[in-house]
């Protein structure tokens, strides 16, 4: 997005260090005031830790991205062993079965916004998947979403290319954001990369199938129904997206 916000309006991608795109409405008030935002700091809540109360969105307008919870559990786990100030020690089959930022919270999560997406201004649904599958298509969909004029093909092209997974390793490795948050959280160790894998279904890598069962089973007896695809969206992408 911030690429293709740069090249649209002629502004460096310096403005908008460290992720921040609201810096782009500041450089020029024409732009809307985009930021993003984890949310009620999910990582570190149990379910019953969440907030309910989505008022604050009211006048908003929201995206809310999604990935197949399976993959999100996995990814998480690397994040809270091997990057900096997230001090799991546990192995990840006992990941999976914690109460307090794991996968129980995700759901609690994604039920949460399924019963108040009708509180935002708007409301966008959009995955993982769905970005991998059609990334200029819908990058296009969520841009024009936000309130963005037409963005040419062209700087589409652009911005999926210099977003793309390879692109944004060469990055980390060389440090080229200048930003903590994309940075490997231990030199060497490629599992501790924020550009860790960037694959759909990884998470067949690191879970037995006995977890996996585990996961689904989970799923499918908390989440709502009506979100259940986009959390086995790496079965079927291409289903989970319609």
């Amino acid at each position: 997005m911030a690429k293709a916000i740069s090249l649209s309006w002629g502004l460096p991608m310096e403005i908008c260090r460290d992720l921040r795109l609201e810096e782009f409405s500041s450089a020029d008030p024409r732009i809307p005031r985009i930021t993003f935002s984890h949310d009620d700091r999910v990582g570190w809540r149990t379910p019953g830790q969440l907030a309910t109360d989505k008022e604050p969105y009211s006048r908003r307008r929201v995206v809310f991205l999604t990935r197949d919870l399976r993959d999100t559990t996995v990814s998480y786990y690397f994040q809270r062993t091997l990057r900096p100030d997230n001090p799991y020690t546990g192995p990840l089959g006992q990941f999976i079965g914690e109460n307090e930022g794991s996968l129980r919270t995700c759901v609690a999560f994604w039920n949460i916004w399924h019963a108040r997406q009708d509180v935002p201004r708007s409301f966008l649904l959009t995955s993982y998947e769905r970005l991998a599958t059609d990334t200029s298509g819908e990058l296009a969909r969520i841009l024009a979403f936000c309130g963005l004029p037409r963005v040419e093909p062209e700087a589409l092209r652009e911005a999926v290319e210099y977003a793309s997974f390879s692109s944004m390793r060469a990055m980390e490795l060389s440090d080229a954001l200048d930003s903590e948050r994309l940075r490997p959280g231990r030199p060497g160790d490629p599992e501790s990369f924020k550009t860790r894998r960037g694959i759909i279904g990884g998470f067949r890598d690191y879970l037995t199938t006995a977890q996996i069962g585990e996961v689904d089973d989970l799923i499918r007896t908390t989440l709502v129904p009506d979100w259940r695809a986009m959390a086995f969206a790496a079965d079927d992408p291409v289903a989970a997206v319609r």
